[in-house]
């Protein structure tokens, strides 16, 4: 299967990058009029550009001056190969360097060092440049790249330089065409019949014709109209390419910044765990809540820098850190950023993506908080799929995973079988889910239960809302929570019934109660349709109306009493009696009167109307006028 690249300009201001674009693909990258007034690139360029071998990619040109940082930010994190640019004439120059930092820390390593306008000098003066630019270089990505003059103008060397860019493409890292499509947008036009355009370069997997797609943060959706490579119409487009994008839909103002991605494949975040690298040069430190300015993918973004387990970090120093964003964003693990300070502008340093998504503000000086991030940074997939499964349980795709780690789809399947092989993650309904972020659930539960039946020790269910709020706090999106129910259930923490729950606890009654629960029982049992009111029964026992209230909550509790009224109560096999005798009337006359009822048990009128009306209210019974019939399917079901 075939990859592609991006190869990337960077250096300084009118060191030659745009005309050697040109030289190389026969195409002017400075499109607008004030370039082309000033003679000097404000925005990026875009060229797509033959090989020698007829391979096709794409060369994206960045402006080289300060004031244009900020552009050359939003196309360095699609580069693949760079061509670092000097003029023979001034050798490296502040640009050059603050370039080659900024690539540095966006992790590119593959480039070729050009020597531009080699015509202007002789080559003993070449020879100093080359000396000069290679103890710069010490220490770099590029120290040990091949160095190469040329001269746009007179042609001298471009088609050794077209040759060795092939050559550096054969070591360069290819970006993973599997996975969730993802591309930073980078420029946004309409074009009359086909409507808004976007472009960029494709970071991961392929966008085609007619595919569904979101663009965040927003996460507005949108459909694919057309799509372009290269400047020319295609199907798809794949990892490593230049695309241009025609959507439909959505009514958002696009901007540079956004990102087209696969549809509801992201949650914008505002919280990052983060390891920054200080630049070696950098002369200031970075400071704890220093605002700062984030450049990731095509997007300039506000924050603020929070250290953990430092108050600073100086230049050639790293730390892990947590960036809070002033706005929604979107980032993965292991995306590569760089930090300016807020004002004036300085590139300080850079970082790279542990979590996007930390449940909370961390504290600062935890060992905890710090063997967890190292644990995330550096642990194997097997590790980092179960802590982040620990932290968002019941992800449902491997593609799910694949986002949130920055792992390749082979790895967190392969990682997901181990684990199972090990009994340490399980599935249900689909979903992954730790055992030990399972057995950490039954803990908490047999807690929230234990305390709950401290405070309400006659009642024989605790509400399913009490676990609910439990999962909620472990992390856990309730649209699962059912599911670890069920898991909780089959393991014998409790059992379920309705949106109630019951575990095995036996209520212990002192002497007392346990004599009075008995006299209710054989009193309602005796009783049956004609049972004493409420306050007659607290009446019986002489100051103990407390006692008597308590053991009807449990009774009812239990399934023996039903309280049907505000001052009636009969027992369950009253009632069970009565609904039978509802059921045989409607079955022999078609509907019944409540004196037909009334006689059928054997009680009053007062009775049997408290007794019809709650089987209304249950929807046993339905009336209609001054008759009732029985409805034999029922939402309450039968009472045995």
């Amino acid at each position: 299967m075939e990859d592609f690249f991006i190869v990337g300009t960077a250096g300084h201001i009118d060191h030659g990058k745009t005309t050697l674009v040109a030289a190389l693909t026969g195409v002017d990258t400075d499109r607008m009029k004030e370039e082309k007034e000033r003679g000097i690139s404000i925005d990026l360029g875009f060229a797509p550009f033959r090989l020698p071998s007829g391979k096709r990619i794409g060369i994206v040109d960045v402006p080289g001056h300060e004031r244009f940082i900020r552009n050359m930010l939003a196309g360095a994190g699609g580069m693949d190969v760079i061509l670092l640019i000097v003029d023979a004439r001034e050798g490296v120059m502040p640009q050059t360097r603050e370039h080659l930092a900024i690539l540095s820390l966006l992790s590119v390593t593959a480039g070729i060092v050009v020597f531009t306008k080699k015509d202007l000098v002789d080559e003993e003066w070449l020879a100093l440049v080359k000396e000069e630019t290679a103890s710069e270089l010490k220490g770099t990505f590029l120290a040990d790249a091949p160095f190469l003059a040329v001269s746009a103008k007179t042609g001298d060397g471009i088609e050794a330089l077209k040759n060795e860019i092939e050559e550096q493409l054969k070591i360069a890292r290819p970006r993973p065409r599997e996975g969730a499509f993802r591309m930073p947008i980078d420029r946004i036009f309409s074009v009359p019949g086909i409507g808004t355009v976007v472009t960029g370069t494709v970071w991961r997997g392929s966008v085609a014709i007619g595919d569904t797609l979101s663009v965040y943060p927003a996460g507005e959706r949108v459909r694919v109209r057309s799509v372009e490579v290269h400047g020319q119409s295609a199907d798809r487009a794949f990892a490593g390419q230049r695309a241009a994008v025609s959507l439909t839909g959505g009514k958002l103002e696009l901007a540079r910044g956004m990102t087209l991605a696969v549809y509801e494949g992201y949650e914008s975040t505002r919280l990052l765990d983060v390891r920054i690298q200080m630049l070696r040069d950098c002369d200031r430190p970075l400071e704890h809540r220093q605002r700062v300015r984030v450049y990731a993918g095509t997007a300039e973004l506000l924050g603020r820098v929070l250290m953990l387990g430092t108050q600073s970090l100086q230049a050639g120093e790293e730390g892990l850190a947590q960036i809070a964003l002033e706005q929604d964003a979107i980032f993965e693990v292991r995306d590569h950023f760089v930090l300016r300070s807020y004002s004036p502008m300085h590139t300080m340093g850079g970082g790279v993506v542990i979590d996007p998504h930390p449940p909370r503000l961390h504290r600062r000086h935890s060992e905890l908080v710090r063997d967890r991030l190292l644990k995330k940074e550096q642990g194997s997939p097997e590790e980092r799929v179960l802590d982040s499964l620990s932290q968002r349980p019941m992800v449902q795709a491997v593609d799910d995973l694949s986002a949130l780690l920055g792992l390749g789809k082979d790895e967190i399947e392969q990682a997901i079988e181990t684990l199972r092989g090990e009994n340490l993650l399980l599935t249900t309904s689909g979903f992954l889910l730790p055992r030990a972020y399972l057995a950490d659930c039954v803990t908490h539960a047999k807690r929230a239960l234990e305390t709950y039946f401290e405070r309400n020790k006659y009642d024989v269910f605790a509400p399913k809302s009490l676990l609910l709020q439990m999962l909620r706090e472990r992390g856990l999106d309730t649209r699962f929570a059912e599911d670890v129910f069920l898991l909780m259930s089959e393991m014998g923490v409790f059992t379920l019934e309705g949106e109630r729950v019951r575990t095995d606890r036996e209520i212990a009654l002192q002497p007392s109660e346990r004599e009075i629960y008995e006299r209710l029982l054989d009193t309602l049992h005796t009783s049956a349709f004609a049972p004493p009111s409420i306050h007659e029964l607290e009446t019986r026992e002489k100051n103990r109306d407390r006692v008597v209230k308590n053991m009807m909550h449990l009774l009812e509790q239990e399934g023996k009493i039903s309280i049907i009224s505000p001052d009636l109560v009969l027992s369950t096999a009253a009632l069970r009696e009565a609904d039978r005798l509802a059921r045989e009337l409607s079955e022999e006359h078609g509907s019944f009167t409540m004196a037909q009822f009334r006689d059928a048990i054997g009680s009053s009128r007062k009775f049997a109307l408290a007794i019809l009306e709650y089987f209304d209210r249950q929807k046993r019974t339905k009336r209609v006028g001054d008759v009732r019939t029985y409805l034999k399917e029922t939402v309450q079901g039968s009472f045995d």
